[in-house]
């Protein structure tokens, strides 16, 4: 039972993957209404005992309210993996060459692969594992981790030559697709657990140092944190004290988010390195300080 729950699980993933993938291609939201069609058409085949049965069951107010419903609940799937998928294609800034055939094809080929494995009518366990498999698809999409994950994978892709101007135009991109507090926190915990690229290194300080993306997050400590998490970064480390110097001349009023004059001495100490541009920061930090 359990491998035919595994098999029945990654069938039923063909179903997202097809929307997912037309995302990617970047085709346009007219194919959401085909994808949407194609998850309806999987529930009724696969648990048609949640439906009416016969043609005076369809005409009650309720069963159409029901069914409607449901069809709103699938298109919002469609539209999530749709989502995801020109999320990550945006900020890869390129898009793979396949026709819209195929990711119809491969949600559509879920319906006869699912139907093969399990026997919708057989038994009341049967319906169950269905619905195990379905909510454990769904949560995993449809959650805001799942889906800022998702979109924000590409970046730990870049090259290692990639550039602050770059990067600084893949957040502009993702910046409408998911919440900066949530990218820092998702960048912050690739670096902690030693899961960044270098390029994905290089998106925490340039998002840590952006001083209008600091006044967007409203979070404490973000220079302080991304510096510490970069610590044994001792260029990336230099560079960041460097834009933390020019944000912070263009507007004063950042001084409260910056680093304290005693982790910035910490610092200067273990990655010495830095310490000319850490030294330089400290400076403009006590320079810009309020006058009591």
């Amino acid at each position: 039972m359990l491998n035919r729950s595994r098999l029945l699980m990654g069938a039923t993933a063909l179903l997202y993957l097809g929307p997912l993938l037309a995302g990617l291609g970047g085709f346009g939201w007219a194919v959401v209404p085909v994808f949407a069609t194609i998850f309806m058409l999987w529930l009724v085949i696969m648990l048609p005992q949640d439906f009416p049965q016969s043609l005076a069951d369809w005409q009650r107010p309720e069963a159409l309210i029901a069914f409607a419903t449901r069809g709103a609940v699938q298109l919002l799937l469609v539209l999530v993996c749709f989502g995801v998928g020109r999320g990550i294609g945006g900020a890869l800034g390129s898009l793979p060459p396949f026709p819209i055939m195929l990711p119809i094809a491969i949600s559509f080929l879920a319906i006869p692969l699912a139907r093969m494995i399990m026997n919708p009518w057989k038994t009341r366990e049967t319906d169950q594992l269905l619905n195990d498999a379905l909510a454990q698809i769904e949560s995993g999409i449809g959650s805001d981790r799942a889906y800022a994950e998702a979109v924000l994978a590409p970046l730990n892709g870049l090259p290692d030559a990639v550039s602050e101007a770059e990067l600084e135009g893949h957040f502009d991109a993702l910046r409408t697709l998911v919440d900066e507090a949530v990218t820092f926190d998702i960048l912050m915990d690739r670096v902690t657990k030693g899961e960044a690229s270098h390029a994905g290194k290089c998106a925490l300080m340039v998002q840590a140092s952006d001083g209008m993306a600091l006044e967007r997050m409203v979070m404490d400590e973000v220079p302080a944190k991304a510096m510490q998490a970069l610590r044994g970064e001792a260029a990336l480390i230099g560079r960041m004290a460097e834009r933390l110097v020019h944000a912070l001349r263009q507007d004063p009023e950042l001084w409260g988010d910056y680093p304290s004059p005693a982790f910035l001495n910490a610092l200067r100490v273990d990655v010495p390195e830095a310490s000319e541009a850490l030294a330089a920061l400290d400076a403009e930090i006590a320079a810009q300080a309020p006058r009591g």
